[in-house]
């Protein structure tokens, strides 16, 4: 489905015509949409022009000669069922036609996200379809997939005894989760944050946005509960960036065989409305499952204070149990720094 410029559905119609014909690469399509349509051609060319000035299509070429290919506005929409389905063969064969020509980085880290997030609904969500919306302008190309499932915030509480659903969003942040070990690695949603411009998660009230370039990660609460899980994903074609420069930043040398093995916790995530980190369950919560990784980077952006008994359950406690993982603090207030070269101290 296409969201066309035509005012009245039929002239939709046979725009949508024209497009799925040039697509197909049909050399005869004026005539079939003339035949198919009984309108003139004078009419059938004037469906054109609406369409290049739109930018759906591009003419190339003299008048008499004139060839059409699709131009740098392209989106599509589908509503399908989630039993059975096979994420590649969606991409490729609903929505293949938007990822054409672009930039061979692009189209890698489009191909990775899309068929990533709509593998997790497939085998995560426990929904009965899914809605994806794809759109691409001259600028950037933006993915929604939703879902009408349980949930993923709720459905990871569930699964891993969390005692808020705002607790799953923080160990999403932390990469190598799955409520399903066997068939995953709990890598894509870590990855795919980090490969778009923007990436958001919206489920029920709660709102998980990740921007690239900025140090931050937000947990939002929206007043209306939103059915579902909707993964909303951005970036600009003009990007340099690349999926292999993202798995870069995350996984190790040759000598630790490239392992995704270095994870980034933001601390302020830990940091609910009115509380401040000062308990040892409030350490923990921030320490659970990272002795999955090898050097864990605690951000305490934002984070004004701590408690020594917090401190103390990080950097000294879990540091003496677990010295081959590295913690390293950043972004640290002088407060916050006394207070973990105390706790480091107390372990001398």
């Amino acid at each position: 489905m296409l969201s066309l410029p035509g005012r009245t559905k039929r002239s939709r119609l046979i725009q949508q015509f024209l497009m799925n014909a040039i697509k197909a690469g049909d050399s005869e399509f004026i005539r079939h949409a003339i035949e198919t349509f009984k309108v003139s051609r004078q009419a059938i060319f004037s469906h054109l022009k609406s369409l290049v000035n739109s930018g759906y299509l591009k003419p190339t070429g003299n008048t008499r000669a004139r060839v059409y290919v699709l131009g740098p506005v392209r989106n599509h929409t589908a509503v399908v069922p989630l039993g059975g389905l096979d994420e590649s063969v969606v991409y490729y064969r609903d929505f293949g036609f938007i990822f054409d020509d672009l930039p061979s980085n692009i189209e890698s880290i489009c191909h990775f996200g899309f068929t990533e997030m709509l593998n997790n609904a497939i085998d995560h969500s426990g929904g009965t379809f899914v809605t994806i919306i794809v759109k691409r302008d001259s600028e950037r190309i933006n993915i929604q997939i939703s879902d009408n499932g349980v949930g993923i915030f709720n459905h990871i509480a569930r699964v891993f005894n969390l005692s808020d659903p705002r607790e799953s969003l923080f160990e999403l942040h932390k990469g190598k989760l799955t409520t399903d070990p066997v068939n995953h690695t709990g890598q894509g949603i870590f990855f795919t944050s980090r490969a778009f411009d923007r990436f958001y998660i919206v489920s029920d009230d709660l709102i998980f946005s990740h921007k690239d370039g900025d140090e931050d990660d937000y947990l939002w609460h929206n007043e209306g509960k939103n059915k579902g899980t909707h993964i909303l994903m951005h970036i600009n074609l003009e990007s340099d960036k690349t999926l292999k420069s993202v798995f870069d930043d995350f996984t190790g040398n040759e000598e630790e065989n490239f392992v995704f093995n270095k994870t980034v916790v933001p601390v302020k995530l830990a940091l609910y409305e009115g509380e401040k980190l000062i308990s040892r369950s409030q350490a923990k919560r921030i320490l659970n499952r990272v002795e999955k990784f090898k050097k864990v980077q605690l951000d305490f952006k934002g984070v004004d204070m701590i408690g020594q008994s917090f401190a103390d359950e990080i950097f000294r406690v879990f540091a003496r149990r677990n010295p081959h993982i590295q913690l390293v603090p950043v972004n640290v207030t002088e407060e916050v720094g006394r207070t973990i070269q105390a706790a480091v101290k107390g372990g001398d």
